[in-house]
């Protein structure tokens, strides 16, 4: 998968990001706009590379070519430090950027160009993800309860307090714990009683309590492909996965399956660096890939939801997308609160890291 590279923006980028913006005046982020005139030359879009770059190369990246003659190249070395470091430096190779609501995709971020609303479908987002002012959301996908069906041929776990339970549900656990238990920190904790909307702030060290006295069987992953290649394998039996590679991997005959009970959910969005060598060109890409028209075709390659809430999704794919799986009450979709992760996420990822090492 591509997502989710959090842990690559802590803190300090974020920082970084402010003062930056405050080198410039709101004024000085140009507006994209087509201007009416023909598309022509090419647009370079920053991705993660992997199954996932090759999906978006298929849905959006090679049929916006065909669309419109413009020559769409996927670049799968995207990081949030690369691009900053473009922003800082002036010297911008990239015109259409996949990032996160880490990334500070706000008013603030002057680094950013601005959403041009009359190119890009913006009243369309009216659901769970909204466009912001420097982005728009591209795909929502999930990380689930993810098991061994060898192991657990006829009940598996269902939920984060099952994951939890290693009585029940014997073995190893995979678990990122680079991301600072990004998701999964409020997972746990509602496991244990926290009310939703007593989430935050996060109390991490009762998190980190609740992991202890299974910290033994936690396998710390570095990669969604090692979630999936430790729970088909039986080293671990149960995993904190992302969706798309668990269908994938089902799909492919392996002994796994997952749960939609309360998954944790996160988006990925579009983002255009302000000094684009080929703005135009990246505001019609992020307006093909964000459309209700396209924003769904990425199912077809890789089973995340689309990030337009009202783009269609073929019968056949409903039962593997996140979007079309959201339970209710205790089963909800856990949304983690972005804000405050993006204004604790250094001090997250030091007391984690510790507990980890320790």
């Amino acid at each position: 998968m591509i997502p989710h590279r959090i842990a690559a923006a802590t803190a300090a980028t974020i920082a970084a990001l402010i003062a930056l913006t405050a080198c410039s005046s709101s004024s000085d982020t140009p507006s994209a706009t087509t201007s009416g005139a023909a598309l022509s030359g090419e647009v370079t879009f920053a991705g993660y590379g992997g199954a996932g770059g090759d999906a978006i190369t298929s849905a959006w990246l090679d049929p916006f070519s065909q669309a419109t003659g413009v020559d769409a190249i996927l670049d799968p070395s995207m990081d949030n430090s690369k691009l900053l470091q473009m922003i800082e430096s002036g010297n911008v190779t990239w015109d259409v950027a996949e990032a996160g609501l880490d990334f500070g995709l706000t008013e603030k971020n002057t680094g950013l160009a601005d959403i041009d609303c009359t190119i890009v479908e913006c009243d369309a987002f009216d659901g769970r993800w909204p466009v912001t002012a420097k982005g728009v959301p591209m795909f929502v996908y999930s990380t689930v309860v993810t098991y061994n069906t060898d192991t657990f041929a006829t009940s598996g776990p269902k939920n984060w307090k099952d994951f939890l339970d290693t009585k029940t549900y014997p073995g190893k656990r995979a678990i990122n714990a680079g991301e600072g238990f990004f998701g999964l920190a409020e997972a746990v904790l509602i496991a244990d009683g926290v009310s939703r909307d007593q989430l935050y702030p996060l109390d991490i060290d009762r998190a980190l309590k609740l992991l202890d006295p299974i910290k033994s069987d936690l396998i710390f992953i570095t990669s969604g492909a090692e979630c999936i290649d430790l729970v088909t394998s039986g080293e671990a039996t149960v995993g904190a996965c992302y969706n798309a590679r668990v269908t994938k991997a089902a799909a492919e005959g392996k002994p796994i399956a997952m749960s939609w009970d309360a998954q944790i959910q996160s988006a990925d969005y579009v983002t255009i660096p302000a000094k684009s060598p080929n703005l135009a060109n990246a505001m019609a890409l992020v307006a093909y890939i964000t459309s209700t028209e396209h924003s769904g075709d990425l199912v077809n390659y890789l089973t995340y939801g689309p990030g337009n809430p009202h783009a269609k999704i073929p019968a056949d794919k409903l039962a593997d997308v996140p979007t079309s799986n959201e339970g209710e009450g205790d089963a909800a979709p856990i949304i983690p609160d972005f804000d405050w992760w993006n204004e604790n996420r250094e001090h997250v990822l030091e007391t984690v890291s510790a507990w980890v090492a320790s």
